[in-house]
């Protein structure tokens, strides 16, 4: 798929990993399913930045086209310029936030608000918080006959941002200008939606904004470009806004958190696995 001088792009000896029932390649990229208890969930192949990186973080022109005061404050007291930022390694990505019917598969129960809808299979899994979400990975890596073992994760905050911007460098994937047909947010407050309602952005990801929060692994401080400020230990990032949010907070660069035992229905997330490509390096943040 790509030229010898890219080959730092690919899951090199990874493909297909180990825990895929199916893969291949289309217009999005690399693909490889992970199927547990007859569930199936897509993964993505998110390819590591190179040395150029992405810019992650907000420019102040698009803090200050919010046109709501308290949001336009809460941008700018959390969102930084926007930063060259590496990811050295490529990742596998959930192509959606985990529905209740992965949850299920895997937990043997469903927490969930909106459990009872006919089409609550698919919609994300929310009412879970940053533990019970360590306890879904520790059932994975427990079970070597799903493949995951030690792989597992969170995205970190960088990661998700990356994922989500997919080369962008607007305030969502397809532009700078809100779109109720392009996401699951507070236009229409009548809950969860199942997760490829709306379109996946040019790396094949659905509901990075909008539909649910998404727990990151990283501990929540309020800058990044403040490294003096210690993280809150307590309480980690989520990402990507929900149902009940307005746009302004859904944005690639919006920065959130949550109290590692906070749960409600719009809280969900979205998981990782590592690529054993880099087996013998020091695991990335987030992975078990």
């Amino acid at each position: 798929m790509w030229p010898p001088d890219q080959a730092w792009r690919a899951p090199v000896g990874d493909f297909p990993p180990p825990w895929a029932s199916a893969w291949g390649d289309d217009p999005y990229g690399l693909w490889a399913d992970l199927t547990v208890n007859g569930i199936t969930q897509r993964m993505r192949w998110i390819e590591p930045s190179g040395p150029e990186g992405f810019l992650m973080g907000a420019p102040q022109a698009e803090r200050d086209a919010i046109t709501d005061t308290d949001f336009r404050k809460r941008a700018n007291e959390r969102e930084s310029e926007p930063t060259k930022t590496l990811i050295a390694e490529g990742f596998w990505l959930a192509d959606t936030p985990c529905t209740q019917a992965i949850w299920q598969a895997v937990m043997g129960a469903n927490p969930s608000d909106f459990k009872d809808k006919p089409d609550s299979a698919q919609r994300p899994v929310e009412q879970v918080n940053w533990e019970d979400v360590k306890k879904f990975f520790l059932r994975f890596a427990s079970s070597p006959e799903w493949g995951c073992e030690d792989r597992l994760g969170l995205p970190t905050e960088a990661q998700w941002e990356y994922a989500t911007r997919a080369g962008s460098r607007t305030a969502y994937w397809w532009g700078d200008d809100a779109n109720n047909a392009m996401a699951n947010w507070a236009d229409d407050q009548r809950g969860t939606t199942p997760v490829k309602r709306y379109p996946a952005n040019p790396w094949g990801l659905f509901d990075v904004h909008g539909n649910v929060w998404e727990w990151c692994a990283d501990p929540w401080r309020q800058r990044l470009d403040a490294q003096e400020v210690k993280s809150d230990q307590g309480a980690c990032v989520v990402r990507g806004g929900s149902w009940v949010t307005r746009p302004e907070r859904a944005r690639s660069a919006f920065r959130n958190g949550g109290g590692r035992g906070h749960r409600n229905r719009y809280l969900g997330f979205r998981f990782a696995l590592r690529s054993s490509s880099h087996q013998g390096v020091e695991p990335q943040q987030g992975f078990l």
